[in-house]
């Protein structure tokens, strides 16, 4: 579990004068030796100067199948940032750990290294790519690759095209292949980092070689062993986390009843119309919500309009969004592997069926165990039923995931990433999970924690998945940072993260809008303000989007389009013509600054109403206000409204 499109989407570094490390200073020194066509010599390994200079890479090679049933050799790619102080003493060593599975650590090297900023005077980075990822040998099943969505015929495919090697894939391996990477480097014990799989990973590496590990870091986090194959903390959090989401914002938290009673009566309304809009594409547009904060920002309001209004288009909106912005969807396997993604989580996840079954005997103890379940706990993913929860794509319900999958061998079985009864270190472990995180519950981190005698267990407040990572806001960053200098846990800011802004209402015309509220020197009447409100809602629609899914172009809600410059931080767009309600067309530009989290807006509106406004206000918080001001249909303009 732990899908990583946020890029979201790295370690923490205890100081420890007693461990050993990398035995080598920065490059000018005589720990690293130089060789004119080889590169330099890193442990016992020849690398080269990678990523513009600062970076030095490598491979080393690491037997593909160390029980020796299947021959051959698997070179394991690395990325090795060395500290940049001129200290002589050893550096330490942080290593982070890339997500999915199937995301390579080294594709992620930049927020890695903007999150660990501040200790690489004195801490070397160490990045390295699972097997099966990335520069190590990306596992590429076309049809798989290829597809939009994740079906079983596909992944069956690619079990059938891995063959003898589909178990040679899990984490246990990978893990081997770390320690490998590490003694040929020169590496003696290391402060990890890992977010979504990664702590997955992580855990594992630490269970399996926990003579190597100083501290830990999970992010994203979710339990290596004793989870359930039901996965039954995923319908909870999904309850929680939208009513949160709307309880912290004023223009949701004044709607009669709770957020999930209005989705609630939207599944019976979609229930009985048995249109274009299913129940589980409601469903995964919840449950991919801690990956895409548009669905906080957007379902209650579309949920309403559906319901009242007979408006389909804000939630089929949604839900063409959430598909198209899939995992995988028409990429390269260098870049995110949809192969290694099911070989990984059919040798590691817990499952409902006996993976030593032959496929057949398998897909028949599925569908009891499915059977049973029904009878037994039908409100598992409730507000959806069982059926309708399991019809959302297979890589974010991956119950029935490895049906097909080939048996594994005696030699690597499947589901055993630690060995029975591992006793994980007694090192100083932080555990970190949003409170808005679908993808890996706040309870799954529970349990994470729960196998660390020395672990602290923080929850980052409207926040999804992967807290620390591009983290503007700098709360979740500043924590880890923290407890890598000291080793010590400060976290007093989490509570306080601004909340997610929500849509207040999505309306077809203006008199459907709730006007802007006048202030001192107002004279537009309410049909101007309203246009005000709808001007400035649909440029925080198009900064919303263009940001979150990096478009450089788009259509408007209702018409109209945009031009956007979406950048890690920031982000400017042009409106031509944009249409939130069908009689006021907004044209102008807005732009986002996500470091200070403001955003501003020069707007210009025709139709219903004619003129041009100027507005500005936080990106995030519940009491968060907007400042407009401008000329309409030739009154002076001057309001506020909660910011969108």
């Amino acid at each position: 579990m732990g899908q990583g499109r946020l890029l979201l989407f790295a370690a923490g570094a205890m100081l420890a004068a007693a461990g050993c490390a990398m035995r080598l200073a920065p490059p000018t020194a005589a720990g690293l030796q130089s060789s004119s066509i080889s590169g330099p010599r890193v442990g016992s390994v020849l690398t080269h100067h990678c990523f513009g200079g600062d970076y030095y890479c490598g491979t080393v090679p690491v037997d593909f199948d160390p029980a020796g049933r299947v021959p051959g050799k698997i070179d394991i790619a690395f990325a090795w940032l060395p500290h940049s102080g001129r200290t002589n003493a050893p550096a330490e060593t942080i290593v982070a750990v890339e997500g999915g599975p199937g995301y390579p650590s080294i594709e992620s090297r930049d927020s890695y290294r903007q999150l660990y900023a501040p200790l690489l005077a004195t801490r070397d980075l160490l990045l390295v790519d699972n097997r099966g990822t990335g520069r190590s040998s990306a596992v590429v099943c076309r049809p798989l690759q290829r597809v939009h969505l994740m079906k079983l015929r596909d992944v069956t495919r690619c079990g059938d095209q891995l063959g003898r090697t589909s178990d040679l894939y899990g984490t246990a391996l990978a893990a081997d292949d770390m320690a490998q990477v590490l003694k040929a480097l020169h590496v003696g014990k290391v402060d990890l980092y890992g977010d979504s799989y990664g702590s997955f990973f992580v855990q594992a590496f630490a269970g399996r070689y926990s003579e190597r590990v100083r501290s830990i870091v999970l992010d994203g986090a979710y339990q290596v062993t004793g989870g359930s194959p039901w996965y039954p903390s995923t319908a909870p959090e999904l309850r929680d986390a939208f009513n949160s989401a709307c309880a912290r914002s004023p223009v949701c938290a004044r709607i009669h009843g709770s957020s999930v009673d209005r989705i609630s009566r939207l599944l019976v309304q979609l229930r009985s119309d048995r249109g274009r809009i299913t129940p589980a594409n409601v469903a995964f547009v919840m449950d991919s919500a801690g990956l895409d904060p548009l669905a906080y920002r957007d379902l209650d309001a579309a949920a309403r309009a559906y319901l009242d209004k007979r408006d389909s288009l804000p939630l089929q909106r949604l839900v063409t969004e959430a598909y198209s912005e899939e995992e995988g969807v028409d990429g390269r396997a260098r870049g995110y592997s949809q192969g290694l993604f099911a070989a990984a989580s059919c040798a590691d996840n817990p499952q409902a069926y006996d993976m030593r079954l032959q496929p057949p005997e398998r897909v028949a103890a599925w569908k009891s165990a499915l059977e049973r379940e029904r009878a037994g706990d039908p409100n598992l993913y409730a507000p959806f039923s069982i059926d309708e929860y399991l019809g959302i794509p297979l890589d974010y319900a991956y119950l029935q995931l490895c049906t097909t999958w080939p048996v594994a061998s005696k030699q690597h079985p499947a589901g055993e990433p630690v060995p029975p009864h591992t006793r994980f270190p007694n090192v100083p472990v932080l555990v970190l999970n949003g409170d808005l995180d679908t993808i890996t519950t706040p309870e799954e981190g529970r349990h994470a924690a729960a196998l660390f005698s020395r672990a602290t267990h923080v929850i980052v407040a409207n926040t999804g998945h992967v807290t620390a990572l591009d983290d503007f806001y700098g709360c979740a960053a500043s924590i880890v940072r923290r407890f890598g200098q000291t080793g010590k846990v400060v976290a007093q800011c989490a509570a306080h993260v601004p909340a997610v802004h929500l849509v207040p209402a999505f309306s077809r015309t203006l008199d459907e809008v709730h006007a802007v509220t006048p202030v001192t020197g107002n004279q537009a009447p309410q049909l101007e303000r309203r246009a005000a409100a709808a001007a400035l809602l649909a440029a925080a629609d198009v900064l919303s989007r263009s940001y979150e899914f990096f478009l450089s172009s788009g259509p408007g809600l209702r018409g109209g389009s945009y031009a956007a410059i979406p950048k890690n931080a920031s982000d400017r767009a042009t409106l031509s013509g944009v249409r939130w309600t069908n009689d006021l067309a907004v044209s102008g530009t807005a732009d986002f600054n996500a470091r200070n989290g403001s955003a501003r807006a020069h707007l210009t509106v025709s139709g219903a109403v004619t003129g041009s406004i100027d507005a500005s206000w936080p990106a995030a918080g519940s009491n968060a206000t907007a400042q407009i001001h401008g000329t309409l249909d030739g009154y002076n303009l001057e309001a506020t409204m909660p910011a969108p």
